[in-house]
């Protein structure tokens, strides 16, 4: 959910209440931002009744810690984002209680309640209902699928309406946008001269494309999952698609969600009308595609609308004239020049990835992917002499009223493009990041990855003297022993943890080399495990094999947390006995990477670096048991 929505949301609460809320969401702000490794400052407790009555209850509050970076676990709430945006989400929360002191709250909330943050019922402006006429489909009767090609390919044409455009343009702070990316591409070339990166041949308008996701996800357009009740503003589940008429008035689509409060039911319009979603700035992926493609032509770039035949998702590509290529921009994850994600981090079995824009229709499913012979294996769908065919001949009939040298610089772009599209490229570990739009249960539905569900190492009915669970990255596995014999294995570095905030597995395919380090761009890489007797038996002593390297000035800080007791494991050591945590249930053992120097300082501080063919384990936690 965007601010702009989760801002209407708060907006709506009594001044008094939501005074206090704000007060409460700064002060854990603020927290987060002084000291990113306390672990007691990154995870809330639901119970808690100050949160539970003065942020929870309130409209918009859960949403605003979850905007903030918070994900929601079984009883806490626990912070995963990174610190650059927890303190944009901050400058915002900041503003909002400004404008409240300064009185414009009041004024706001009576000019935007109707587009906003409206509800389903959003009133339609008739001044701005436009039918846009398409061609007819003339080719393709017998195949479905290239028909379908043929009635999205004319599609692309709405995003040329002058009207449109020029609707678009004035919502577009074009001038704050432009000082941004001024700003952003200065400090770059700082960098540059000071022979600190290299040279990223990046232009102002690349700059303004980051600038103008950034806006469109926090400020412009609002995500959806489920509405809010009309009759009683209560929480809402999907129930169903809606056949009644009037619902059907400006769209097909309508679906039915019903109130978990009061049980009536509200609608919820999936519009397709450029027009009608320059109101409404809301929606799901395919409202938040096509608008942020019609800002784009609105911009003077050349954009495309992309769609992921099979899998649901669409998104943009803008033509970067500096670099000259395509860029992959998702708007909903607010994300650049990402492409392998699909793939590598939501677990997309792509087939077919089309770009329409008025003048072309490309296959670009080759960019999408690292596995192009695996790709292939799932294009049934038409063969290829007949896709190809196919595109041509649209194309050819569209750029048939073009001039000479327009088609030759379309058929030269298309010629590098096909060129970039032959080469097969291998995702990296920050592919493999999970999608961030949309609601938990929403996003495992579509069995698209999430980051990781917390674990606690349940240690329960135990005889033996002690368990050993420990973890291998060559292996990327976890081991659960019980007196060195192995009772349980799972796969997948997450798979084990309890938290974990911009940290990732890194692969190293020169060196051979395998280990966790924190993201690239990120100052710090937080990750914790937690351990829980549930018999009774308690802890005697705990040995803990934790190897680590640091290079340059990186850093990593150990801590081991239990009730009372907080243990800072001094700096270079990495096999030692814990007998401070004997009598205790519970512990926690958290890490923190930080520090290095120059462009790869994301690297030099890694935890568990062992050669990819190695058998050993560099993290081993042994907890020797007693009786209570």
């Amino acid at each position: 959910m965007s601010w702009a929505s989760i801002k209407e949301k708060l907006k709506s609460n009594k001044k008094e209440d939501l005074y206090e809320c704000i007060r409460i969401l700064l002060k854990i702000s603020t927290n987060i931002i002084n000291d990113p490794g306390n672990e007691k400052v990154l995870i809330l407790k639901k119970s808690n009744a100050t949160l539970a009555t003065k942020v929870f209850s309130l409209k918009g509050g859960f949403e605003c810690l979850q905007h903030m970076g918070f994900k929601e676990d079984k009883e806490t709430l626990i912070f995963t984002s990174n610190l650059n945006n927890l303190k944009q989400v901050k400058q915002n929360i900041d503003k909002l209680k400004e404008d409240i002191d300064k009185g414009i709250l009041e004024k706001e909330t009576k000019e935007t309640k109707q587009i906003v943050g409206a509800s389903a019922s959003t009133t339609i402006k008739n001044e701005n209902i436009k039918k846009i006429i398409l061609p007819p489909l003339l080719y393709f009767y017998s195949n479905s699928f290239l028909r379908y090609i043929e009635a999205q390919f004319h599609q692309a044409l709405a995003y040329e309406d002058k009207e449109l455009q020029e609707r678009a343009t004035k919502l577009i702070p074009v001038n704050k946008l432009e000082l941004n990316a001024t700003e952003h591409l200065r400090k770059l070339q700082t960098e540059y001269k000071k022979k600190n990166i290299p040279d990223l041949n990046i232009s102002i308008q690349d700059m303004l494309i980051l600038e103008l996701l950034e806006w469109f996800k926090e400020d412009f357009f609002a995500w959806v999952d489920t509405v809010e009740c009309s009759h009683c503003s209560g929480k809402t589940k999907s129930s169903h698609m809606s056949q009644d008429p009037k619902d059907l008035k400006y769209t097909d689509r309508v679906e039915i969600h019903k109130c978990i409060t009061c049980g009536k039911f509200s609608p919820f319009p999936r519009y397709n009308d450029l027009n009608i979603l320059l109101e409404t700035r809301k929606g799901r992926c395919g409202e938040w595609a096509k608008i942020f493609t019609l800002l784009c032509r609105a911009m003077g770039w050349d954009a495309r609308f992309i769609e992921a035949v099979d899998e649901d998702h669409v998104w943009t590509e803008v033509y970067s004239f500096s670099q000259k290529r395509w860029l992959h921009c998702d708007p909903c994850e607010n994300i650049c020049d990402k492409p392998l994600i699909y793939e590598a981090g939501w677990n997309k079995n792509l087939s077919y990835v089309l770009a329409f824009s008025a003048e072309e229709v490309q296959d670009v499913t080759w960019r999408y992917s690292g596995s192009h012979d695996e790709v292939r294996k799932r294009r049934k769908k038409v063969p290829e002499s007949e896709l190809i065919e196919a595109m041509l001949k649209l194309r050819d009939n569209r750029q048939k009223n073009l001039s000479k040298s327009k088609k030759e610089y379309l058929t030269r772009r298309t010629l590098f493009e096909l060129a970039e599209l032959l080469v097969e490229r291998k995702a990296s570990g920050e592919d493999a990041q999970s999608r961030i739009s949309g609601a938990m249960e929403w996003k495992m539905s579509r069995c698209e990855n999430v980051d990781y569900v917390p674990l606690v190492w349940k240690i329960r009915d135990v005889p033996e003297k002690y368990v050993t669970i420990r973890y291998s990255p060559a292996n990327d596995s976890y081991e659960y022993l019980c007196d060195n014999k192995a009772l349980k294995k799972t796969d997948k570095w997450t798979s084990g943890i309890y938290f974990m905030k911009d940290v990732f597995r890194k692969e190293e395919k020169d060196w051979k080399q395998v280990y966790l380090c924190r993201k690239d761009g990120s100052d710090t890489g937080v990750i914790s495990w937690k351990f829980e007797l549930t018999n009774k038996k308690i802890i005697d002593k705990v040995d803990l094999n934790f190897d680590y390297s640091v290079f340059e000035s990186g850093e990593v800080k150990l801590q081991i947390i239990a009730d009372n007791i907080h243990i800072d494991i001094q700096k270079g050591k990495t096999n030692f006995e814990i007998p401070e945590l004997s009598g205790q249930t519970c512990f926690t053992i958290t890490a923190t990477m930080s520090g290095g120097k120059g462009d790869h300082k994301w690297q030099h501080a890694q935890l568990f670096r062992q050669p990819i063919d190695n058998e050993n384990y560099p993290f081993i936690v042994k907890i020797c048991l007693k009786d209570s």
